[in-house]
């Protein structure tokens, strides 16, 4: 399944898409989030994250690179982020986020096939991503966040794809909440396709 490419130039970062960059584990996708980062450093581009990130970056999981020490990555972070401290409302959504039964359209689904629901950690990025959308009035706000395993692994089990939550929105209340994440843009930090990556690197 190929990447689904970000369009946007404000986003609410997963953080697992800066835990990732942190550690040395972005890989295709790291040239892009340093675009995303270096721009947002120069104000071409906007971004939010959850400050429950800085709860993740654990030291020994930090791997040198543009930056020398985790403190110094930290640092930076914050000059060039807007950090989203979710309120009891913020939460409360969240509770609601874990609470949404996803599953595929019944003609899709396996008959020993059970709804998924999002975990914690992705329930309050998401609640927060919505209340910055919603409330804080970023209407073009992109969603982008990496997918912690493959299409092959969420077929076998419980896994839910953040990035594509329209294929278990099957029978979703029309007001609710797990529809207000349906409709969120979401995607991949990666800013080309690998075809115009590599085209790029050949030229």
């Amino acid at each position: 399944m190929g990447s689904i490419i970000s369009t946007s130039d404000r986003h609410f970062l997963h953080m697992n898409v800066l835990l990732r960059h942190a550690s040395g584990r972005s890989g295709e996708a790291e040239s892009d989030i340093e675009t995303i980062l270096t721009e947002a450093a120069t104000g071409k581009r906007r971004i939010w994250v959850n400050s429950i990130m800085f709860a993740e970056m654990r030291p020994s999981a930090f791997v040198a690179g543009r930056f020398a020490a985790l403190a110094e990555f930290t640092r930076y972070l914050r000059s060039i982020a807007t950090f989203v401290t979710p309120d009891p409302n913020c939460m409360l959504r969240a509770a609601r986020l874990r609470d949404v039964r996803w599953q595929r359209p019944a003609a899709l689904r396996r008959p020993d096939e059970q709804p998924r629901f999002l975990s914690l950690l992705d329930a309050i990025q998401m609640s927060s991503a919505l209340w910055v959308k919603e409330t804080a009035g970023v209407a073009d706000l992109e969603f982008l966040a990496f997918e912690d395993f493959g299409a092959d692994e969420a077929n076998e089990g419980g896994w839910l794809s953040l990035l594509r939550l329209q294929d278990y929105a099957d029978e979703l209340p029309v007001d609710s909440d797990g529809l207000a994440a349906v409709r969120l843009p979401r995607a991949e930090p990666v800013l080309r396709s690998n075809a115009l990556r590599q085209s790029a690197e050949v030229g």
